[in-house]
């Protein structure tokens, strides 16, 4: 079969500075041609290492973010990875050995297929699907060259992983791209940025990506190990090697996909010297940034890895402050969202913060939920005469409004630079708030106009009173700060951003949300986000310091040590790190051969055994052994090695379930479900018949987790009416004592605990016995059912795809329980027993 589909041949080309030049548009870079099958040159680097300043290195770092950001649906960054995407198609009748296949007719067969069932983005553009398909199979071709000894299994799973991303990301990337146009304009080409650790098959996709012409840029400040053993040789990407190495930290590059209306539609207007500035751009003009009024502040935005440290900081000890007549003042506006594990030392550094900005003496604000407003007839009498001459209102009169209230001398400093740059940041606030404002008419406007104007009446002349930031000679020049607390309107957020344009620092904190979110779409254009782990509801502001109970620098020391060493997924565990984890069992299928070796396993040497998404994945066994072998030495000897195993309950007869409860009981229980049949934990937990709390709470949540996780299941071959729901729920309230000893015992990744039931009678399981079986296999429990008559006993109750059947060659009708004293005297062999001569085993 003869590929006729349409490529994109790319070429790598040397930056000269590669922050700037990924923003060149592709039909001006060197070998651009233009064709249905055309020529892209891209930038593909691998930026490895941290500069000698490592503050300007992560202020770069969110430039570049911020800048690549303003191109909307053209950029997409990973900072923690990339989310494997499910396939919603079936994938299960697709002939996966094409991968295998060393000439490319049977990968485009089976390329075909999958285009054929949708596993390929479809685009307006017919031109793409062809591009898509065939840095697809470039790609395929590469993973095999370069993994020429792996398997149809491990290249099938790479192959469904890099067609899930495809279809997650390329739609987004590429839905407008056009390389083919008849109009001369620029073309933008993609941006991927990922930064951090990086695994095998993602770096597959970014290939594939810079193969469909993205610009690619990989950033780790420790090394590039895992990329360079797949890039030996530089062929797909650049190295760009800085002279340190630092250890990676957590880097918050949020995008803000909103800009898309104006940059992806319009990239024939985009221009070179447009897309170098610093603030993302609103349709198709840039917010006021650029200083519109002379001698203005200019503020430059800064990131921070400690925030209550860097807040205290002085300006003229911040990288990028120039004193004087032109000013430039770096500043901090961040919201703070979220909680600390540690409620007390959350409040407790909240309460510090403010104790130690209130030292600068009329430098520092606190709001707390809102910002007080006073009616000032001055103002309204000083503006009376500017309004007329913006009537009738529209967005672009904006800046205009500014030049009114300075010429009218509205602004309450004598400063003329103060006064230059509040024209400028009310320019900018009012354009942002004609921007986002529905039904916008002059009105609207004069209000809140006068809002703010108040607000800066109130507070400005006092906060930059001591602010001199002109002082050249000062050592320590300490600029306004700002903190809010709790939620907040959009009026008062606006505010928030006009002061931060004078110079101040400013930081909302909200343990709840981020109400900036909710307020405006450009929230990441004019601040920061630093988010806590926790969520919790907003109290009052602290007033006082909280008594806590402080760690030792060896108890902090011993805690690092021990969560650097016992991580989910390196196989070594610290007792009971995961007792907080949810636990899924995977039931296992063996032999009687390996269940026998199986049985005194621990759970994290299984096949099986994992930990994912705070959830303990439990290989375990649940097996009936019916009838006994020709030597009953060795079925003695197989069932002494059972019932010695740690942490086994032995039952030597069935049923074993003791109903202990009345019909009063039972039907009391009705009221502990909810409306969709499961039971509510609340409930249950004030029942007079819920008698588990004792127990560690953690286990209580797994427990009832459990329970209703059963009455959703097929286990049991009984219809689960409302009835036997209440069975169901009062039987495991009614474990034995013995039983909820061993759930206790319980951690996860260690020894496992076992039922071993014998049965040696016409006796079957009941209800409640099979209720228990199934609600411990659930639990992570081994259970073991020896039945030398060869009888039923579970068939009946429990659907057998949950649990093996391993028959032995003969029956057993008379075989009472050995004397448990006198172990050898059943278990001396005869000779070599059955399995012995099968597997060799002892």
């Amino acid at each position: 079969m003869i590929n006729t589909r349409k490529q994109i041949s790319t070429s790598i080309l040397e930056a000269q500075d590669l922050f700037q030049d990924i923003f060149v548009p592709v039909n001006k870079r060197q070998g651009f041609i233009k064709s249905k099958s055309p020529n892209i040159p891209i930038y593909f680097y691998r930026y490895i290492g941290i500069i000698e300043n490592s503050e300007l290195y992560y202020e770069n770092l969110h430039k570049l973010n911020n800048t690549l950001t303003s191109l909307g649906d053209l950029y997409i960054n990973f900072t923690s990875g990339i989310p494997v995407k499910i396939l919603s198609t079936s994938i299960t009748e697709i002939p996966w050995t094409g991968l295998l296949g060393s000439d490319s007719t049977e990968r485009n067969t089976l390329i075909n297929i999958l285009k054929t069932k949708g596993l390929f983005p479809e685009f307006n553009n017919n031109f793409f699907n062809d591009y898509i398909q065939n840095s697809f199979d470039e790609t395929l071709a590469l993973y095999l060259a370069n993994e020429p000894n792996t398997t149809e299994t491990v290249m099938k799973n790479f192959a469904i992983k890099l067609l899930g991303w495809t279809l997650d990301f390329a739609p987004k990337l590429f839905h407008s791209s056009n390389y083919n146009s008849r109009l001369e304009t620029d073309i933008i080409n993609p941006k991927v940025l990922f930064y951090g650790d990086i695994r095998k098959h993602e770096v597959y996709f970014l290939i594939l990506l810079s193969k469909l012409s993205c610009d690619v840029i990989y950033i780790n400040s420790m090394s590039d190990i895992e990329f360079s053993k797949i890039d030996k040789l530089n062929i797909h990407s650049k190295l760009i090697k800085l002279p340190k190495t630092q250890p990676l930290i957590d880097l918050n590059l949020k995008t803000t996909h909103n800009f898309k209306e104006t940059i992806v539609d319009d990239t024939r207007n985009l221009k070179e010297t447009v897309i170098k500035i610093e603030q993302p751009v609103i349709e198709n003009r840039n917010l006021p940034s650029d200083i519109i009024f002379k001698d203005s502040i200019n503020t430059l935005l800064k990131s921070s890895m400690n925030i209550f440290n860097d807040l205290i900081l002085p300006v003229n000890k911040r990288i990028g402050f120039i004193g004087g007549s032109v000013p430039f003042i770096p500043v901090y506006f961040y919201r703070y969202i979220g909680i600390k594990e540690n409620e007390d030392d959350y409040y407790n550094d909240l309460f510090r913060l403010d104790k130690s900005l209130s030292m600068f003496t009329g430098l520092y604000l606190k709001f707390t939920d809102s910002i007080p407003i006073r009616t000032a007839a001055k103002l309204i009498t000083s503006t009376l005469n500017i309004w007329q001459h913006v009537d009738p209102f529209d967005a672009s009169l904006t800046t205009k409004i500014a030049t009114l209230l300075m010429e009218h001398k509205v602004f309450p400093t004598n400063n003329n630079t103060l006064n230059c740059s509040m024209a400028n940041s009310f320019s900018y606030i009012l354009d942002l708030y004609c921007k986002e404002e529905k039904n916008l008419n002059l009105s609207k406007v004069k209000n809140f106009s006068l809002k703010l104007l108040s607000w800066v009446h109130d507070f400005v002349p006092t906060l930059v009173k001591n602010f001199h930031f002109q002082d050249t000679s000062t050592d320590e020049i300490i600029n306004p700060k700002i903190i809010y607390y709790g939620e907040i309107k959009k009026h008062e957020l606006l505010f928030l951003i006009f002061l931060s344009k004078l110079g101040c620092d400013v930081l909302y904190i909200n343990s709840l949300s981020d109400s900036f979110l909710d307020l405006t779409e450009y929230s990441d254009t004019f601040s920061k986000c630093f988010e806590l782990p926790y969520k919790a509801d907003l109290k009052a502001f602290p007033k006082e310091e909280k008594l806590i109970r402080k760690e030792t620098i060896a108890a902090s020391a011993s805690r690092e040590l021990s969560n650097s060493l016992y991580t989910d997924g390196d196989g070594f565990y610290r007792p009971w790190q995961f007792e907080e984890y949810k636990t899924q069992p995977v039931t296992l299928n063996t032999t009687f051969h390996e269940f026998k070796l199986l049985w005194n396993e621990p759970s994290s040497l299984r096949t099986g055994f994992r930990v994912e998404n705070n959830t303990v994945y439990m290989p375990n066994l649940f097996a009936k052994i019916s009838g006994v072998p020709n030597d009953l030495t060795l079925y003695w000897k197989d069932f002494f090695h059972l019932k010695s195993a740690d942490n086994t309950l032995f039952i030597p007869g069935i049923p074993f379930t003791n109903i202990t409860y009345s019909k009063t009981d039972l039907y009391s229980l009705a009221f502990v479900f909810d409306n969709n049949g499961f039971v509510d934990e609340k409930k249950l937990l004030t029942h007079s018949c819920y008698k588990f709390s004792y127990l560690k709470t953690s286990l209580q949540h797994i427990i009832l987790e459990k329970i209703n996780y059963f009455l959703k299941t097929d286990m049991l071959k009984k219809a689960i009416d409302k009835e036997f729901k209440l069975k169901i729920l009062m039987t495991i309230l009614n474990a034995d004592k013995n039983i909820l000893q061993l759930i206790q015992q319980y951690d996860y990744p260690s020894k496992i605990p076992k039922l071993l039931i014998y049965d040696n009678n016409e006796s079957i399981f009941s209800d409640e016995d099979c209720i228990m079986l199934c609600f411990l296999n659930l639990f992570g429990f081994d259970i073991g059912i020896l039945t030398p008559t060869g009888y039923n006993n579970i068939e009946g109750k429990i659907q057998e795809k949950f649990y093996d059947t391993h028959r032995l060659e003969e029956v057993n009708f008379n075989l009472p329980l050995p004397d448990f004293n006198d172990e050898k005297k059943y278990t001396k062999e005869k000779g070599k027993s059955f399995f012995s001569n099968i597997f060799n085993f002892k």
